[in-house]
């Protein structure tokens, strides 16, 4: 049997079994919360969807399902707006879905981030940093919809030329839309053809995503990665 480890995520141990099975294995109880709505949620919302999603062999205290065979997104078109309408558009009725206050999550979140973060930062930044912050409070005025929350090109499956499959909805909750869109509409699809407040809003997430990273490296006790977070200051 060959075993496959890929560590890198923040949430979770991940083992690939022969190239057949994932195995994913909480780090906190935060994250096994979090797979234990993934259980429910998705076989409720796999037949919603035009592509796979895991399918749970086995949930609790890990995760077991087959591998969905695919590479990660680059510029393959064909599917995702199909996917993402979908999924905004599914009824998450009384399924145990995160409803989080979105104006306090991300307030809190940019207060977290001024704690560790900031000071790492360049003097000279820290005026845009603090722009983008107060940027939170623009964040209103949308329609919540269940969001996967975490939609980059290692968790959107290609193959033939065609989203197959969208893995790791630990993050996933109900939302702004424009959390979905965050890194498509500022990296392979900005000609999509999208509401003006929903592009900005994505925009404004898609400048916010780095400093998850940073804010983890600190969490950690490493350096920060702040070259990103520069440029998308």
């Amino acid at each position: 049997m060959s075993v496959v480890a890929v560590d890198d995520g923040f949430d979770f141990h991940v083992v690939v079994l022969d190239d057949t099975w994932v195995v994913r294995v909480p780090r906190r109880q935060a994250c096994a919360e979090a797979l234990a709505v993934e259980a429910v949620l998705l076989p409720a919302l796999a037949p919603a969807l035009p592509v796979r999603v895991p399918q749970f062999e086995h949930a609790h205290p890990f995760a077991v399902y087959r591998m969905i065979a695919g590479t990660p997104l680059v510029d393959e078109e064909d599917g995702v707006r199909e996917f993402l309408e979908a999924l905004h558009g599914f009824d998450v009725g009384a399924l145990p879905v995160p409803r989080p206050d979105w104006l306090e999550t991300y307030r809190a979140q940019c207060d977290e981030f001024r704690r560790l973060v900031l000071p790492h930062v360049d003097a000279g930044e820290r005026r845009r940093a603090e722009a983008l912050f107060a940027e939170v409070d623009t964040l209103i005025g949308f329609e919540s919809v269940l969001t996967h929350s975490d939609l980059g090109p290692e968790h959107l499956l290609c193959r033939d030329g065609r989203l197959a499959g969208v893995i790791d909805w630990g993050d996933t909750r109900v939302g702004d839309p424009a959390l979905d869109y965050s890194w498509l509409l500022n990296g392979p699809f900005p000609h999509w053809d999208v509401d003006d407040d929903l592009r900005r809003r994505a925009r404004f997430y898609h400048r916010l995503s780095p400093w998850f990273g940073a804010h983890r490296d600190v969490f950690l006790g490493r350096a920060p990665d702040l070259d990103v977070v520069r440029a998308r200051l």
